[in-house]
């Protein structure tokens, strides 16, 4: 024999959780797509238009831990908002790194701790991108301060078991290290000459 109330209990959870995350797609969506257009702003020097685009995303994760995560932690492991926490982590670090901020925990919102490293490993793609616009401008302390940085997240990320996607994108940050000592290398080089 069954309860019937049982079912009815479950049939309630089930549809909180799917309308959750429906709705959680679409928000993820459009803090995705504003971490994405203010590391494109860093990258032209525009850091008014970064910094906007950056307080939005954060604005609008921040929403989503108060009205979805608060209530069902499960939520932290949709594709759709890691994703989105991931972006934000990489263009609000990229944002700080370029006022030579300090990168920390970002405060107010619970964030998956896959999103930081996955932002952090991508992060260093932004600083080879920076770094290679910064050649022709002849801003050598500013591409050593990048190569540093990245070296810096390199060393600390080299202490974690990072497996799946994340060992992924950890060689590809490894690789992006690779980059800027070929950067300085060149640079070096052409100076010597």
């Amino acid at each position: 024999m069954i309860n019937k109330k049982l079912f009815s209990h479950l049939k309630e959870k089930h549809s909180d959780f799917v309308r959750s995350r429906r709705m959680l797609i679409k928000e993820t969506s459009d803090i995705l797509s504003a971490s994405k257009q203010a590391i494109f702003a860093y990258h032209r020097s525009d850091k008014k238009e970064g910094d906007k685009l950056v307080a939005y995303a954060e604005k609008g994760l921040k929403s989503i831990d108060t009205r979805f995560i608060k209530k069902d932690k499960t939520l932290l492991q949709q594709g759709s908002l890691k994703a989105a926490q991931e972006e934000f982590i990489e263009a609000n670090f990229f944002g700080l790194i370029l006022e030579n901020k300090k990168l920390d925990l970002v405060k107010g919102i619970e964030i998956n701790y896959e999103s930081y490293f996955g932002g952090l490993c991508d992060l260093t793609g932004e600083l080879v991108r920076k770094s290679v616009n910064l050649v022709s401008s002849g801003k050598m302390k500013e591409i050593k301060r990048f190569r540093k940085i990245t070296e810096e997240i390199i060393k600390e990320l080299i202490k974690f078991d990072l497996v799946g996607q994340l060992r992924v994108k950890y060689d590809q940050a490894k690789n992006n290290l690779r980059k800027m000592e070929d950067i300085a290398y060149d640079i070096k080089i052409k100076r010597n000459k």
